[in-house]
């Protein structure tokens, strides 16, 4: 790939058919993972290191991850216990770009890079400045600072329950099991699966659960006695 031409490509496409600001951000990721590699047809990225360098939410992640998928810039496997998630940049380079000259297209590209980076310092800014004033930390980095090592394996299951519940239901599910030292995420696991079941999607839906007589939180314990078995075969097999 030409980095500079696809950049351009990008813009072009983008200015014709609309993308969301998160998606352009996660593009602009990829491809740069992709330059660091060598521009290989394949390349693998771990989904915390993408959200590190783009500074984007779980949530968001996944959106815009979803959306260069749908809109045809990328392509993407998951990863698996071993293996970090494998993507593919797909080329928005038209042919009749082939006979541009970069000389030709540098000043262009430099104005658009110079409004793109304006953008994104505004955005890192923000959500600095958010964090600073006491913003809730995001799941993997709670993760990866009371519960455990966020290996790629542990970052796409986390990603994963994000996605099918919520930041703040995982996030809720590992404070729990922080207060009952539980410091794995097999029991933070049962938690959200248990809710899942219920139906729960809102931290007030918790709060409604956890509000149940007595009888329900003794059956809630002996869940949690399951688990902690559970983990214990797991870990000793």
């Amino acid at each position: 790939m030409n980095y500079l031409k696809e950049i351009i490509a990008f813009q072009d496409e983008v200015e014709l058919n609309e993308l969301s600001a998160s998606a352009s951000l996660l593009w602009y990721k990829l491809m740069h993972f992709n330059n660091k590699t060598g521009w290989k047809k394949e390349f693998t990225v771990p989904t915390s290191a993408v959200l590190v360098k783009s500074g984007l939410s779980e949530s968001s992640f996944l959106r815009a991850r979803k959306e260069l998928e749908a809109k045809g810039y990328i392509t993407f496997e998951a990863g698996t216990r071993n293996q970090a998630p494998t993507y593919h940049m797909i080329s928005q380079v038209k042919e009749q770009l082939a006979d541009a000259t970069v000389e030709e297209l540098t000043e262009e590209v430099k104005e658009g890079v110079k409004e793109e980076t304006e953008v994104l310092f505004k955005r890192k800014e923000k959500r600095r400045k958010e964090t600073t004033a006491g913003d809730r930390m995001q799941p993997h980095t709670f993760y990866e600072q009371n519960i455990g090592m966020l290996t790629p394996f542990m970052a796409e299951k986390i990603t994963d329950w994000c996605e099918r519940l919520s930041d703040e239901l995982v996030m809720e599910a590992m404070k729990i099991a922080g207060r009952h030292n539980k410091l794995f995420f097999t029991y933070c696991e049962g938690i959200l699966k248990r809710w899942e079941k219920a139906g729960i999607r809102t931290l007030t839906d918790v709060k409604r659960i956890e509000e149940r007589p007595v009888e329900k939180k003794e059956d809630r314990q002996s869940e949690a006695k399951r688990l902690i078995e559970e983990y214990r075969k797991e870990r000793y097999a």
